[in-house]
């Protein structure tokens, strides 16, 4: 499901270079050690397919599918929008084009849930780890996705119809990004906080979700830095078991 394919163009020279930029994608693994070198031959290609702002908006855009449609991915492609954050044609920068994909999804983000519950976890799962892993030119985190991500993951906590999917997700993010997030904005993780122990303290609750929010509650009290082996090997265990048998 996490391949993609641009058949409506296939045919010309251009299209046969984004069925080799999608090919590249849907060969990288997250966690295989030459992805360092699948990112550098990407770039590459990416720099000489990209000449008008049009083909550079069509590389943005199958790196942005890949990343909502495969959470797996999320975190490759967030690294790979970094390094190609500056890269720019006819005056567009890429990191441009990215925060406006972001930003539009954002504002659909009740139509996104509605019609595509995967999709919309992929979303969120990739603005968190844009924030987390790409900077400024001046070295700073993009402080204009602070505020969606509070939202996001704060709706995440809400969700009536996926509600251990949608825990879950929030949990892994604020895992990756929790102190980040805090940094820029204290007092909406305080709100966040409030939110996750109301809901971990409701007996309507699976002991699924409340073990994920217990979890990032004492993340949270250990200022973000690991739990203790034992601690964490816990919660590991006790979250294997509830997913196996629920």
């Amino acid at each position: 499901p996490s391949s993609l394919k641009l058949s409506h163009l296939s045919g010309s020279p251009g299209a046969q270079r984004m069925d080799r930029l999608v090919d590249l994608l849907n060969s990288m693994r997250s966690n295989s050690s030459g992805v360092e070198q699948q990112l550098a031959s990407f770039m590459e290609e990416a720099q000489s397919s990209a000449r008008c702002e049009e083909t550079l908006t069509q590389v943005v855009s199958t790196i942005y599918s890949k990343a909502v449609s495969d959470r797996s991915f999320a975190t490759t492609a967030a690294k790979l929008c970094d390094k190609m954050a500056l890269f720019m044609v006819e005056g567009t920068k890429f990191r441009s084009l990215l925060l406006n994909m972001l930003q539009r999804d954002f504002s659909h983000r009740d139509d996104l849930q509605q019609a595509d519950v995967e999709r919309w976890l992929g979303f969120i799962t990739f603005l968190c780890e844009v924030f987390g892993t790409m900077r400024s030119s001046a070295g700073e985190p993009f402080r204009v996705l602070v505020c969606p991500i509070y939202t996001c993951l704060r709706e995440l906590l809400e969700s009536t119809d996926v509600k251990e999917d949608a825990v879950l997700c929030c949990s892994m993010e604020l895992q990756s990004i929790g102190r980040l997030l805090e940094e820029q904005l204290p007092e909406m993780m305080t709100d966040l906080l409030a939110a996750a122990r109301d809901k971990m303290l409701c007996p309507a609750e699976s002991q699924l979700t409340r073990s994920l929010l217990m979890e990032v509650i004492e993340l949270h009290a250990h200022r973000w830095s690991p739990l203790e082996a034992l601690t964490t090997q816990y919660y590991n265990r006790t979250i294997q078991k509830l997913t196996t048998t629920t």
